[in-house]
């Protein structure tokens, strides 16, 4: 029984460690908001550049070049798919439309060039650092770990790329951290409608909607007095947040496919949708990244040049101004650790008779988003590319600073990593004035 005051409230010390939880969240989401508007603002410094040198009509139906248009890496395929649904064709239908119609938005918000391309984007992109920042203390209750965490992924430089330009990735991963963050605040129903969205974002998103049925799963099991009660709890988690999720999905396709003329039913979309991404594999001839080289840093992939500009000065330097990389970082090289980590400490707690709500959650997450490009890539021959790994990152930026946190050595080693991964940011920030290349090379530094 809670004992009540003469008040009326909770005893005294109930009160102060109210105001004490009240205040921490509210450090703590001011110490997440400035970490995202430090996103927001070098986000915005870089969205000029590229610019395009060629009107968008050279650059809206194939043949394209990219450079001359001011495309990164898939914005070739995806602003011109957003350009030509503005026109009011259907096209780019094996990807889900709604991150296209975040690139429309930005154009009739802000003109079809960079700015409308990639501010809205950027903005979702920017969204996630501060939603993983709130999952982090849902999963932990520490506000250090959590502010941490918000760093790492905010600071992790093939992240803030991807989340940069105008590709499918940022609103599916925005979406899908909020659709996780209202799960574990209880609000199952938005949950499903907030990872619907993610879902109409691109075709990854499901994934973190089958890590979350898998930890609900795993929750009701551990829960629950009996095997029919677990049953129920983990249905009524399907139904509110997998059957919203489907609904939504289904409904944006098919309001899209009636507007555009695409498909009779959003099931024939889907069906095409899936039937493309399965006709998707490779050769024993073709080049591919296999997962491992993702966050192996013994056997790492080549570092993909997204775009990059060389220029010399009087044959006695050459620096980029502007280079877009996609590379391991040294938050993805934590990715085993994290994971091995979260599993000897979930035999720990389970030993002790507690649920071990973070490790699992990781465990989870991990497993359905990263794990399971193994036996695609390696099983059924299917293409698989390191920017996949842009939804996992969050899972290793949560899982590390609370898995690091508590004695001297262990909080060191956080402190040294979070340092180089904040430098490495720096090394590779892709658009670089020639003042700061300068620095760079002065240091030795080559990129």
């Amino acid at each position: 029984m809670k004992r009540i005051s003469a008040s009326g409230g909770l005893g005294l010390s109930g009160r102060i460690r109210r105001l004490l939880r009240i205040g921490s969240r509210r450090r703590l989401r001011i110490w997440l908001l400035a970490i995202t508007l430090a996103v927001v603002a070098l986000k915005a410094v870089i969205i000029p550049y590229p610019w395009p040198s060629a009107p968008p009509e050279e650059c809206t139906y194939p043949p394209i070049e990219g450079a001359k248009c001011g495309f990164i890496f898939d914005e070739a395929h995806y602003v011109p798919a957003a350009r030509r649904m503005l026109r009011g064709e259907a096209v780019n239908n094996e990807h889900p439309p709604f991150s296209k119609f975040i690139m429309i938005l930005g154009i009739l918000l802000f003109g079809d060039n960079p700015y409308g391309w990639r501010t809205l984007i950027s903005l979702c992109g920017a969204a996630s650092v501060y939603l993983l920042g709130l999952l982090a203390y849902e999963l932990t209750g520490s506000y250090r770990a959590s502010i941490l965490a918000a760093v790492l992924f905010g600071f992790d430089i093939t992240s803030f790329n991807i989340g940069s330009i105008a590709m499918l990735d940022a609103p599916a991963l925005m979406f899908s951290l909020l659709g996780a963050l209202l799960y574990l605040r209880g609000r199952l129903i938005p949950a499903g409608a907030a990872l619907g969205l993610a879902s109409l974002s691109k075709t990854s998103a499901p994934l973190v909607i089958l890590a979350i049925l898998v930890y609900e799963a795993l929750r009701s099991g551990y829960g629950a007095g009996s095997l029919r009660e677990s049953l129920g709890s983990w249905l009524r988690a399907v139904e509110r947040v997998g059957f919203v999720a489907a609904l939504v999905l289904l409904l944006g396709l098919g309001a899209y496919d009636y507007y555009y003329g695409a498909y009779r039913t959003p099931f024939e979309h889907l069906n095409y949708i899936l039937t493309y991404h399965s006709s998707l594999t490779f050769s024993e001839s073709d080049e591919v990244s296999m997962p491992l080289s993702w966050t192996n840093p013994l056997f790492q992939f080549s570092r993909r040049s997204y775009y990059v500009v060389a220029v010399s000065v009087d044959s006695l330097k050459t620096y980029h101004p502007i280079a877009y990389y996609g590379m391991q970082t040294p938050l993805w090289w934590m990715s085993w650790v994290v994971f091995a980590f979260s599993a000897y400490f979930s035999y720990l707690k389970l030993r002790r008779g507690e649920f071990p709500k973070l490790e699992f959650f990781i465990l989870c997450w991990l497993a359905t988003n990263y794990l399971i490009y193994f036996p695609l890539a390696h099983l059924l021959h299917r293409w698989v590319y390191p920017f996949y790994f842009y939804m996992a990152v969050p899972a290793i930026a949560v899982g590390l600073p609370k898995l690091l946190e508590g004695d001297l050595i262990s909080e060191v080693v956080l402190y040294g990593l979070t340092a180089v991964q904040v430098a490495w940011f720096l090394v590779f920030f892709p658009v670089k004035a020639e003042w700061y290349a300068d620095i760079l090379l002065k240091l030795g530094i080559q990129v």
